[in-house]
Formats: structure tokens, sequence, C-alpha cells
């Protein structure tokens, strides 16, 4: 017979496991639900381009080979043919110093960095 103090604990821990398993389920579920959200997002992205494009080459005359090495050339901004766009650090107005453009602050002196609109 196993002993009372020893069954109470157990069910605790199999209902703590159970919660446990029950939440990292929701989770799965939500991340699951955000990876779909950005699959259409890309997919409509990509549509998007697609048309973009036509309407440039059908009303400007552009050729594919100009696209390639449009986008070569933006790969190539941060140094690296990787297939990502990369953006160098900025500078700070008040210090000087390299700022990651993802910062909204100067690690060093605090300033406000002001992102541009276009900036990625």
């Amino acid at each position: 017979m196993i002993h009372p103090i020893f069954n109470s604990a157990s069910k605790q821990n199999l209902s703590l496991i159970g919660d446990a398993a029950a939440s990292a389920s929701r989770q799965v579920s939500a991340a699951n639900n955000e990876i779909q959200s950005v699959k259409a997002d890309i997919e409509k992205l990509l549509m998007i381009t697609e048309a973009l494009w036509s309407l440039l080459k059908d009303q400007h005359g552009y050729s594919d080979e100009e696209l390639a090495k449009r986008v070569e050339e933006i790969d190539m901004r941060d140094g690296k043919l990787d297939g990502k766009v990369s953006s160098p650090p900025t500078q700070c107005p008040s210090c000087n110093r390299p700022v990651s453009r993802k910062r909204p602050t100067c690690f060093y002196c605090g300033m406000e960095i002001k992102a541009d609109l276009f900036e990625r």
C-alpha cells in the first residue's frame, strides 16, 4: 500500500505536470497560429512585389537583369553577398559613437535615436 502522504504528493505533482503540459500546448498552438499569419503576410508581399515588378517592366521597360543587379547592390551594402539586408550601425548625434539601428536610445549617453521612416 502507498503511503497517503506520498499518494497526495504524487497527485499534486501529476496535476502540476498536467497544467504545465496544457500551458505548453497552448503556447505551441499560439506559435503555430503566428507562423501561419506570417506565412500569409509573406504570400501577400510576394504577390504585391510581383505585381509591382510587372508594372515596372510593362510601363517602364525595366529588365529582369536590371532588377537582379539592383538586388545585388542592396545586398552588398553591408559588404557581404549573403541574401540579407543588413544595416550598418548609425552614429549617435550626441556622442558620435556607433548605435545599433534597433536601439531607441544611445547605449553610451542615453540620447534618443530617431529612426528614419524607411530605415530597416
